[in-house]
């Protein structure tokens, strides 16, 4: 396996930040497994793992043209990390060795149980929310999910935690641009000609910087979203989605809208040169909701 940093885990420190103990634990236990068959490191050495190394190498100076991991958050980052380190070692996850001088831990045998859970898991993410529990209530969990019962409990669980970090977000007002459900159903997605990664990752940014209050990155985010899909639709620009795709006058005025508001907006914001007086973008500027949804659920029929 090869090594997973953490930002492939979350993208930005505030993503990081939001996340609960168990879930952090969970991550930071997968990202600890993954230098087992990293060639002379430091961390992972004949099955024990090296606390003291694994923070000294958070907190290392980068190179020259280099950064940390998460810039100016990184000690919020690594405090983070050791309260989750605690709460994998509270859960015998990880076992300190009594029989060494320096803080070096092995994974237990439940900690090797939750690595399986969690690739589980990760693989329902893959199919996506929609997926999962559409094949549990219709097939049982044949179709798609497949294995033995422990499996289909497990997903069933995984429905059920989905579910209530939905609930929970709704609840906090939590602000986003694209629900959490058509992003499950983006990720659902495989295609022998498209590669859809840039596209969640361009919805999740949209969706970290709309509710951080970051309405710059969320107008230009929004763009490079627009100047990404066109392909999906047997198109080069999305001026062409606009006015040549046949999905319905619906579909057609939504997508008129995004291409004469949502762009403009960006591009006011992009090439505007310093001037003596400025406003700045609120977030109903750049709130363009139910037209992405419009959009991303025409690109989940089109390629399932």
């Amino acid at each position: 396996m090869a090594l997973r940093p953490l930002k492939s885990f979350f993208a930005t420190a505030d993503q990081l930040l939001r996340q609960d103990l168990p879930t952090l634990g969970r991550v930071l236990l997968v990202h600890l497994k993954s230098y087992e068959d990293v060639p002379h490191n430091s961390i992972y050495q004949h099955g024990r793992i090296s606390q003291l190394n694994f923070f000294a190498a958070l907190e290392a100076s980068p190179g020259p043209g280099q950064q940390l991991e998460y810039g100016d958050k990184q000690q919020e980052v690594i405090r983070a990390l050791m309260e989750a380190w605690n709460w994998l070692e509270r859960q015998g996850t990880l076992i300190g060795d009594a029989r060494q001088p320096a803080p070096w831990f092995s994974i237990s045998r439940s900690g090797e149980e939750l690595l399986k859970q969690n690739a589980r898991f990760e693989h329902f993410e893959r199919l996506g929310l929609a997926r999962v529990k559409g094949d549990l209530e219709a097939t049982g969990g044949i179709r798609d999910i497949g294995g033995p019962q422990e499996v289909i409990d497990l997903a069933w669980k995984w429905v059920e935690m989905k579910e209530n970090q939905a609930k929970a977000g709704a609840s906090s007002g939590t602000l986003s641009l694209i629900a959490e459900t058509r992003l499950d159903e983006l990720r659902g997605l495989g295609s022998a000609r498209f590669d859809f990664r840039r596209l969640i990752r361009l919805c999740e940014e949209i969706n970290t910087s709309y509710a951080e209050g970051c309405y710059f990155a969320t107008a230009m985010l929004t763009r490079a979203l627009l100047d990404h899909v066109p392909p999906l639709f047997g198109c080069k620009t999305f001026d062409e989605v606009a006015n040549n795709y046949d999905g319905g006058k619906s579909f057609k005025e939504t997508m008129h809208h995004l291409e004469n508001a949502a762009r403009k907006v960006a591009d006011s914001h992009l090439h505007i040169r310093i001037r003596k007086s400025e406003t700045l973008p609120t977030a109903q500027q750049v709130y363009f909701a139910p037209e992405l949804d419009v959009l991303l659920a025409e690109v989940v029929r089109l390629m399932r």
